[in-house]
């Protein structure tokens, strides 16, 4: 490999997902292009789904497995991140099919000079199309996949890339900041997405890189119930102000253990980030609503 070629890391956090991972990989090593290595990361796992990918034939194929305490998928990302050593990310869940150009469309489109992040098509697998991107539309931060456009379509922007599985330059995402400091799971990609366009970086659809992700009402581990909370409190004090902040943090009232999850988010580091989101910030988040449309 030359000085300047690309390589892809593929880093895929993982808690408890049993054969899902297996399958997952499988599927990635199935395609037209494969990774240069792989770091599964395992989030405080116990199933022993882990410890199956240190047999040789995984091995060959570079997949590595580092354990940590159990600290979310953000946190989790981040320390995969923080291990690669390729010049382009992929941010994988455990639970997903790659179809066989997926990763080959995804490593074209960061090697054709797109310092953006990159979202492919994820259809469910039960069935049902999601879509290609994702828009915010509401005060809960839910979202709403995005209907793709054709698969020979060059990359457009989109609103949102959904955390399933999204590409970026390791050198864009560590200028990012990487993900942030959210709990558990739920609304990473958000904040990731948001701080992402406000710091002039376009987030992309790529619809021919196409994937199955098996969406499901729980998870196979268990959930505080406060987290996603935590983590709607948290993006609302470090993204808005005024009317639009208050209508996310009043989506927290009503919630399990609302008081304490507000004294916890208020009480943390959120000053200090939004200071770091603005101070790098290119674009005003207000902006971000007049581009992509508002909840209201």
């Amino acid at each position: 490999m030359s000085p300047t070629a690309s390589s892809v890391s593929l880093i895929v956090s993982t808690l408890d997902e049993g054969a899902e991972l297996h399958a997952t990989l499988a599927s990635v090593y199935a395609g037209t292009v494969v990774p240069d290595e792989t770091i599964v990361i395992n989030d405080g796992g116990t199933d022993g789904s882990c410890t199956l990918l240190e047999r040789a034939e995984w091995r060959a194929r570079g997949v590595v497995v580092h354990p940590i305490r159990r600290s979310g998928v953000a946190a989790a990302r981040n320390t995969g991140a923080r291990l690669a050593r390729g010049t382009h990310l992929v941010f994988l869940d455990a639970h997903c099919r790659l179809d066989r150009n997926c990763l080959a469309r995804l490593r074209a489109a960061l090697d054709a000079g797109s310092d953006a992040v990159l979202a492919p098509t994820v259809s469910d697998a039960a069935g049902v199309a999601a879509g290609c991107g994702a828009r915010l539309i509401d005060a809960h931060l839910r979202t709403r996949w995005l209907s793709p456009e054709p698969d020979d379509s060059a990359p457009y922007a989109v609103p949102l890339a959904p955390g399933g599985c999204l590409a970026v330059r390791r050198s864009t995402f560590h200028r990012l900041g990487g993900f942030g400091a959210f709990r558990e799971l739920g609304l990473e990609d958000v904040d990731f997405s948001l701080r992402t366009w406000r710091a002039g970086v376009d987030v992309l659809a790529v619809p021919g890189a196409r994937l199955t992700h098996r969406f499901r009402p729980y998870p196979p581990y268990r959930l505080s119930g406060t987290a996603r909370a935590y983590n709607l409190a948290r993006t609302a004090l470090v993204h808005f102000a005024g009317s639009r902040r208050e209508e996310c943090l009043r989506k927290v009232i009503g919630t399990p253990r609302a008081a304490e999850v507000l004294v916890e988010a208020f009480a943390g580091d959120w000053e200090a980030q939004r200071a770091a989101v603005e101070a790098t910030s290119v674009r005003p988040v207000e902006a971000y609503f007049e581009t992509f449309g508002d909840w209201r």
